[in-house]
Order: structure tokens, then C-alpha cells, then sequence
């Protein structure tokens, strides 16, 4: 089940920005709503229920203060990131003391609000005491043993052996099935709630945790090892599903 997500800026191409640029389906959430102030926020919440609300602070009619504080008194568990300019960094800095979940400082970087997220939905203070449990409770992938369909069977089981394959693609998997793109596309998503290449990007990042957890191995090879060729991405696609980059990964596991 999809992480409902809410997005609140008074301003249109910062909304924009933030739907459109980030990789929704890789972290496991939605877009179920936009506003552009905290009053119209908090009637639209009530109606699309968020699990996560990413909103301005400084909004005109109600700010992002005031929206949250009306929010969580009715959604405790809702999760809030706040989006700050850094004239208003200390408040922002108080209002996480005050239960707001995390803030990012605007303009954030490339990877930095999907981390935000990772970290708030998947390293809470409850992480099981195996690290392989955390792992796979921060990137959940369903095994294969869990279908009956025959082509998520052997399309898992494609994916499972050939992930270091830097020119494997939805095209080879279909045309290795027997069956079109289209088709092996659809099904995959229905009986899965997840598209093949995010399947395949989160497996491969689910493997190179496990590579780095040998100190000794470069990140370069660990990005080659698990079909990257492109060191810079692989880094990029980790950070935003670990909320670390590789290097730190390697260093300081997930804790």
C-alpha cells in the first residue's frame, strides 16, 4: 500500500517541481493532493487522509506553523516534512522539537527529499535488531515464493539472476517470457503494486547494501557488481532509497 502524500506551497512551480521530480514509485508513495495554504491544507486532509504532508512554512492565510500543529492534533501520526528558506532555519529547527518530523532547507538537492522520507517512514526508533530485517523493512520486496502467476515467478527469477546486467531491460525480460513489454508490464504492476524497473532498482540497491558490508570493496565496483555503470546515479538512486549515500552506508550500516 502506497505512503499518501500531501504537498502544500503557496507557490505553483515549487509544487510542480516537487511532483514531478521526484521518483514517487521508487519510495513506495502518492501524490494524493495539492494546496496552497494551510487553511485549504487542512480541508483537504481531512478528505484525502495523508500519511505525509511535505509543506512551506511561510504560506499566506495560514502557516505551515499553525497547519500542522491543527493537523496533528487530529492526525497524530501523520508525518510532516517541512520545506524552509534559510531565514527561517531556527524555525524550523524549533518546530521538529516541537513534533514536526524533519525539515529541509530550500533549494534542496537531488535525492535529499526522498531520503527524508526513507528515514521518516522506515528508521524509526522500533528497527528490528537484524540488520537484514532493517534492510528489508527500508526497501520491501515481495519474494517470489509469494505468486502463483508463472510469469511474476520466472520474471523475479529473471531479475534475480541476471541484476548485474547493465543493459537488462523490460524488452529482454518479455522478450526471455515469450510474451510483449505491454503486456508482462501490466501484469507485473497488478499483481505486485509495483512497476518492473522499480522492482529491479530496488533489488539492485538491496544487493549492493550487502556488498558494502565488506569495507574492503570500492563503491565504484559495488555500483558494476549490481548493473551501474554510471557511479554518480547509483549513488543518487541509493541515497534516495537508504536516505545515506554508499560510502556512508559502508561505514555507518543503516543505524
Amino acid at each position: 500500500m502506497a505512503t499518501r502524500v500531501l504537498i502544500v506551497d503557496d507557490e505553483k512551480y515549487v509544487r510542480m517541481g516537487i511532483r514531478n521530480e521526484t521518483d514517487w514509485g521508487l519510495i513506495g508513495c502518492e501524490v494524493v493532493g495539492e494546496a496552497a495554504d494551510g487553511q485549504a491544507a487542512l480541508e483537504l486532509a481531512a478528505e484525502v487522509k495523508p500519511d505525509l504532508v511535505i509543506s512551506d512554512i511561510k504560506m499566506p492565510v495560514m502557516d505551515g506553523i499553525t497547519f500542522a500543529g491543527k493537523l496533528l492534533e487530529k492526525r497524530p501520526a501523520t508525518k510532516v516534512i517541512f520545506l524552509t528558506a534559510f531565514s527561517d532555519f531556527e524555525y524550523a529547527r524549533q518546530a521538529v522539537r516541537l513534533g514536526i518530523s524533519d525539515y529541509l532547507l530550500k533549494p534542496f538537492k537531488d535525492g535529499e527529499l526522498e531520503a527524508s522520507i526513507q528515514r521518516l517512514l522506515h528508521l524509526h526508533p522500533n528497527v528490528p535488531a537484524s540488520i537484514k530485517e532493517a534492510e528489508e523493512e527500508m526497501i520491501p520486496l515481495r519474494k517470489k515464493s509469494e505468486f502463483s502467476n508463472r510469469y511474476i515467478v520466472e520474471a523475479i527469477d529473471y531479475i534475480e539472476k541476471h541484476y548485474p546486467e547493465a543493459d537488462l531491460s523490460v524488452g529482454k525480460l518479455a522478450e526471455s517470457l515469450g510474451v510483449s513489454d505491454g503486456h508482462l508490464s501490466r501484469l507485473f504492476k497488478s499483481e505486485t503494486d509495483m512497476g518492473i524497473n522499480n522492482y529491479l532498482t530496488r533489488y539492485r540497491i538491496r544487493k549492493a547494501m550487502d556488498y558494502l558490508k565488506d569495507v574492503q570493496i570500492k563503491v565504484y565496483e559495488v555500483a558494476e557488481k549490481v548493473g551501474y555503470q554510471d557511479i554518480a546515479y547509483f549513488s543518487n538512486t541509493f541515497k534516495k532509497l537508504t536516505g545515506r549515500t554508499p560510502s556512508d552506508y559502508q561505514l555507518k550500516g543503516l543505524g
